[in-house]
């Protein structure tokens, strides 16, 4: 009876708001409370998907500066292969060749074609230095600058200014490689393995008895390389006598018995040598005169090779005589020298050296074995 009671009268009022009321605009309340919620839910989901869509740092992106689809490519992609290769890049560094006369040099077609084959973006010039403009010119040289490669009139002139030298550089009093490092200026001779390897690669066997023709500073280097190449005796023909004695000393220190004389007796001894090596600037015409036995029978490496072929050259191939272009030792020594530039070490070989030596060799129109492809 109480409960039906209940149900016919109204609620009491509680100061002055009945508890239907109350009720009313507590839910209304909770109501507006669940709407703000979701309305805030929403904003911050809206925030979240913008965050995702832009870069992570906001000032990593500019008017100025690319954003990531022109840097990378689209979204996706793999870069691109030239663009890939060219963050593996070193550093452009620069290198030379120096002498007087320069402008007949290979060098720079050798060494630009060893750098490009092993990918690296250094650049290589030829310039006309005398032998009194040398100290000014390197010591003028900047932080980018690797090392040099000298010619003649500068081997020897150049040992005063060098901080070290390698062996065969001391031996021969010659260096014709500069490397520029850590504060540092090295000399080198690569000359003395370029014959031998210019000489091995043409098919050279056994060695005994060799000429030399000129007794300057790359007949050092060749008197040195004929020891390599296991001769005992050497016969050196010079204009001048008295200004090559200082051969003698060098020669009596790598165990070679050794004779200077006229380039009017080059072929007056009965033994026959089994090679001959001119070192005589191209163009060069001397009273070495040799018999067409001796021609067929010697192998001559003519170092010079600007112009070709040399008269001493052209006397050993009128009777189909084996002769090796002063290119091969171009590109065996400067092949050497590339290993000095790129590790500072001549014997430690290059990435995919076959492939660079080949590349070399294309540069300046040589078969593996040195011999000249248009021939």
């Amino acid at each position: 009876m109480d409960e039906a009671r209940a149900e016919r009268d109204p609620l009491p009022e509680q100061d002055g708001v009945s508890e239907a009321s109350a009720e009313a605009m507590i839910a209304e309340l909770v109501e507006a409370e669940r709407e703000a919620e979701a309305e805030e839910q929403a904003v911050d989901e809206a925030e979240a998907a913008i965050e995702r869509e832009e870069p992570a740092d906001d000032e990593s992106v500019t008017a100025e500066e690319p954003n990531n689809e022109s840097v990378a490519g689209t979204a996706g992609e793999e870069p691109n292969a030239d663009e890939a290769s060219e963050t593996l890049r070193e550093p452009s560094r620069r290198l030379a060749v120096l002498g007087s006369p320069i402008d007949h040099s290979r060098s720079p077609n050798l060494h630009r074609a060893a750098y490009d084959a092993l990918g690296l973006d250094w650049s290589y010039e030829a310039v006309q230095i005398s032998e009194d403009g040398l100290a000014a010119y390197i010591e003028g040289l900047g932080p980018e600058w690797r090392g040099l490669s000298l010619t003649m009139p500068l081997k020897k002139t150049v040992l005063p200014l060098l901080d070290e030298v390698d062996r065969v550089a001391e031996q021969t009093g010659a260096a014709n490689t500069v490397l520029l490092e850590d504060d540092a200026v090295r000399g080198f001779n690569t000359d003395v393995a370029g014959i031998v390897r210019a000489l091995r690669a043409a098919g050279l066997g056994e060695v005994r008895f060799a000429h030399i023709l000129g007794g300057g500073a790359t007949a050092a280097s060749a008197l040195v390389a004929a020891a390599e190449l296991g001769a005992e005796q050497v016969d050196i023909h010079v204009r001048d006598l008295e200004r090559s004695v200082w051969l003698e000393p060098l020669a009596h220190q790598l165990g070679l018995r050794v004779r200077i004389r006229p380039f009017a007796q080059a072929d007056r001894a009965l033994d026959v040598p089994q090679l001959v090596i001119s070192t005589l600037p191209g163009g060069a015409v001397t009273e070495a005169v040799y018999t067409d036995s001796t021609r067929r029978r010697a192998l001559l490496l003519d170092v010079a090779y600007e112009p070709w072929p040399t008269p001493l050259a052209r006397q050993w191939l009128a009777v189909d005589g084996r002769v090796v272009s002063g290119l091969a030792m171009l590109v065996h020594q400067a092949l050497l020298q590339v290993r000095i530039f790129v590790a500072g070490d001549p014997l430690q070989p290059l990435p995919d050296e076959e492939g660079v030596l080949e590349a070399m060799l294309a540069a300046v129109g040589l078969d593996a074995d040195g011999s000249l492809l248009e021939l």
